[in-house]
């Protein structure tokens, strides 16, 4: 059990830096290069990780079951993952992780729906939080009459959509005896020549391999503690990502009190979503 919520503390603490570093490097480079580099070096980790450990040509995917994750490879991986960069270049790494992690919202609904999972009381008390903690994020820009302008953009909204959406096709997919095998992130990717200044590019390379590896520690999580118990930790990413970037970011984003109360009560809606 403690090696489990070992793993899941790692996975919350990378994928809480992750955003972060993708913030200082869109500082000098743009949305485009940032998502190519991320995409390239996940690829490349989960690739090297896979053979690692053997089971990349072990011959148990059915058809199904990888048509299934090369859509969420497509709507997780390229869409999702291209649209919170964005949100990330947008609003900042803290806001936009918070938003994003609001996720859940979606997969509620979308499990519900066609799923046939239960809404108890309990999930509804975990999306009212969510919702709470939605509220307080805030742009730093102001309105002209002096009041903070909503963070929710178009980019955010539809990354929350399609980061809902893949555990509702991860749970057709695994149902087919695919457990971790993503070539979505492969395609749509526009390839073309840029200078990116070698501060971004180090950046962005990090963001990628910790992107990458906190998934594989989740799923090393998921081997030793339940999901009840493992789920919960990583999802706490919002907080790391917070405290980073007040404490990082200094100059290059303006993290406010707000933005700390949205990134906990984001996390109390998905503790209780995952409790429920």
């Amino acid at each position: 059990m403690e090696t489990g919520v070992l793993y899941a503390l790692i996975a919350g603490l990378l994928w809480g830096t992750s955003p972060v570093l993708v913030k200082r490097g869109l500082a000098h480079s743009n949305v485009s290069a940032a998502t190519l580099i991320q995409q390239a070096t996940i690829l490349l980790t989960l690739l090297v990780a896979a053979l690692l450990a053997g089971d990349l040509f072990a011959g148990n995917i059915s058809r199904l079951a990888l048509s299934v994750f090369c859509a969420t490879g497509v709507v997780g991986a390229y869409l999702g993952r291209t649209l919170f960069v964005k949100s990330v270049d947008q609003i900042g790494a803290s806001r936009a992780q918070s938003l994003n992690n609001s996720s859940p919202l979606v997969t509620v609904l979308l499990a519900g729906l066609f799923l046939g999972e239960p809404l108890t009381l309990t999930v509804v008390a975990g999306v009212i939080l969510i919702i709470s903690g939605v509220f307080f994020v805030t742009d730093p820009e102001t309105k002209s009459n002096g009041t903070s302008r909503r963070a929710i953009t178009l980019p955010s909204v539809l990354a929350i959509i399609c980061y809902g959406v893949v555990p509702v096709l991860k749970k057709f997919g695994t149902e087919n005896g695919l457990l971790l095998l993503t070539v979505g992130s492969l395609l749509k990717i526009e390839l073309k020549w840029e200078r990116i200044a070698p501060q971004s590019l180090t950046c962005f390379i990090a963001a990628g391999m910790l992107y990458a590896i906190g998934s594989i520690m989740t799923l090393k999580a998921l081997v030793y503690a339940p999901a009840s118990i493992a789920a919960p930790i990583w999802s706490a990413q919002p907080i790391v990502s917070f405290l980073l970037a007040k404490v990082t970011l200094k100059g290059i984003e303006e993290v406010t009190f707000k933005d700390g109360i949205a990134a906990v009560l984001v996390v109390l809606g998905v503790l209780v979503l995952r409790w429920g």
